[in-house]
């Protein structure tokens, strides 16, 4: 008897371990923006197929031309550690993106601690789920890579299909202990910073930290595509450091992984097997990475089971002071006021939303960096003259923009849905007024402050930069009509449906669209700084442009109403009856 209890209590754990594995794998896919099971799994799949793409191809060209008509000779391992690299960086990116999805938050530690739940199955299904995760992406990315490179080198140590299969094997294995490190790095880093900082600064700092990050890596990832040859340098030296023994070449991740893929391949280079072995302990590392932030997470949630009531603080009260005298100064009516504040204090309480703006502005200023870094190798290129330089300011411009754009429409407080309703005025243009302007002066504003005082200190030449700030300010300016041009709705309050904007088939236009009206502006503006009168003649022109905008966008919401509820396009489409 106590043999079979034994034997149905393993059962149901292990049940359980299924239910909970499936409910946590689910859990770092959807979310506010991706909410339906099928929106889900259609954007995933286009995800691994572009991620599987980027490197599959980059593994292609990589091997092609050196090993088709020639043997290795002892050089495969540099490209292997390229790939290696890219796949490291891509599956780092993918990582942060879920960084607030990688423990249970508050609301599983609610329901899920009454249930007759083991502590160890729920740390195990969550470890599974990351381990399921973790293998999705890597043989996503690495899928057409492995293949590649087996065909090429295996063809000259062995005929045999076994070791063609080894090769794929040690590719695929390799590759998943890279990203099982990558992964529980990150894990580290976000319950570290848990750990030391209280929770009302912790959701300040990890956004920080977060956008560094995320920064760091796209900035990585485009040097490591837009511009392979710039490593050939760096290449080159690793050999040297290699045949050297130097200390410096067992620092690099990335080689960890590449020894460990040697190694599996039969390889007896001394080198190598130091790499794997340094491999294997990050791996353990890994492994002790993650039972520390399971003990982390169990600790905070079980300390806060009691929401306690926020303190109000002398700086956030003064800041609050601060923003209601600007917007009575800016919002003049109560609709605007009314939009306005909600928009500000919403987007400021929210972690999504700082999440969403975080990625997006971590992205575009490692674009900029990129751009300055492989244009020009000096400060003192970077003056007025140079259009390309004047781009990057508004580049940083536009994707503030951008995201600002895309989390107005992302619900988080559909219960306010009906205060909306019920105080609409007739004034309809009155609510998107005000969220016009709550964005130009709560976010446009200091960003181009910061832009002045950047160009203020690279050109020493006031008059300059204050004309590129305002010529940036402008430019703003017509952004926000342009993309809340006929907006209808309460931001934060209406709900949503998402994929209408059709990125998957649509991304790549508007990519190049951005880039070419970016060039035509910095065209523009280049020719404008030098010449006073021009330069006012096209801030008059933008002021008309945009007053003649916001007059037609007022017209049209005095004959359609404000949308509370958004309807998904309809699955059949009638043709109309002939009268």
């Amino acid at each position: 008897m106590a043999a079979a209890s034994r034997v149905l209590a393993v059962r149901d754990e292990l049940g359980q371990l299924g239910i909970l594995t499936k409910h946590f794998f689910e859990r770092l896919f959807r979310n506010d923006i991706v909410d339906f099971e099928d929106q889900m799994k259609a954007r995933l799949a286009a995800v691994l197929a572009i991620l599987a793409a980027i490197v599959g191809w980059s593994s292609y060209f990589l091997v092609f031309f050196k090993y088709e008509f020639s043997p290795d000779a002892n050089i495969s391992w540099q490209d292997k550690n390229y790939v290696f690299l890219l796949v490291m960086i891509l599956f780092g990116i993918a990582t942060l993106i879920e960084w607030e999805m990688l423990f249970p938050d508050r609301r599983d530690f609610v329901n899920l601690t009454p249930l007759p739940v083991r502590l160890r199955t729920l740390f195990a299904a969550k470890l599974a789920s990351f381990v399921a995760f973790i293998g999705l992406f890597s043989v996503a990315m690495n899928s057409l890579s492995s293949v590649s490179f087996a065909l090429f080198l295996a063809q000259w140590r062995s005929s045999s299909v076994v070791f063609l299969a080894r090769h794929v094997l040690a590719h695929l294995v390799s590759a998943f202990a890279a990203c099982f490190s990558v992964f529980f790095a990150c894990v580290f880093v976000n319950f570290l910073v848990m750990a030391l900082l209280p929770p009302a600064l912790y959701r300040r700092v990890s956004t920080l930290v977060r956008f560094v990050l995320i920064g760091l890596l796209v900035f990585l990832l485009l040097a490591v595509l837009v511009e392979p040859g710039s490593l050939s340098g760096a290449v080159r030296s690793l050999a040297k450091l290699k045949d050297h023994g130097s200390p410096l070449f067992f620092r690099l991740p990335s080689l960890w992984f590449v020894g460990l893929y040697e190694v599996l391949l039969g390889s007896e280079d001394p080198a190598f097997t130091a790499l794997s072995r340094t491999a294997g302990r990050a791996l353990g590392l890994s492994f002790a990475a993650f039972g520390l932030a399971c003990a982390l997470s169990y600790v905070r949630h079980f300390r806060r089971t009691l929401e306690s009531a926020k303190r109000g603080r002398p700086l956030g009260r003064f800041r609050e002071g601060v923003a209601g005298l600007v917007q009575r100064l800016v919002l003049r009516s109560p609709e605007e006021r009314a939009v306005g504040m909600f928009f500000s204090r919403t987007i400021r309480s929210n972690p999504k939303h700082r999440t969403v703006l975080a990625n997006g502005l971590a992205v575009g200023a490692a674009m900029v960096i990129l751009s300055i870094v492989a244009s020009r190798r000096s400060l003192q290129s970077l003056d007025p003259a140079n259009a390309y330089f004047l781009a990057q300011s508004l580049l940083v411009v536009f994707v503030l923009l951008i995201g600002l754009r895309a989390v107005v429409d992302i619900p988080v407080a559909l219960e306010s849905n009906w205060v909306f309703r019920v105080t609409e005025s007739a004034a309809r243009s009155r609510y998107v007024t005000g969220l016009k302007k709550a964005i130009f002066v709560f976010w446009i504003l200091p960003l181009v402050a910061l832009i002045f005082l950047a160009h203020l200190w690279l050109w020493k030449a006031a008059g300059a930069a204050a004309r590129h700030a305002i010529f940036c300010l402008a430019v703003a300016g017509l952004g926000i009509e342009a993309l809340f041009y006929r907006y209808r709705k309460i931001p934060f309050a209406s709900t949503h449906v998402p994929g209408k904007l059709q990125l998957q088939t649509r991304g790549v236009p508007y990519l190049f669209g951005l880039f070419a009206l970016l060039a035509a502006l910095s065209g523009l503006e280049k020719s404008l700084l030098g010449h006073p009168v021009r330069f006012w003649a096209f801030l008059a022109t933008a002021a008309a442009l945009g007053a003649f905008s916001e007059l037609k966008s007022a017209r049209f919401l005095k004959d359609n109403p404000l949308i509370y509820e958004e309807e998904p396009e309809p699955a059949m489409i009638g043709f109309p009856e002939d009268a």
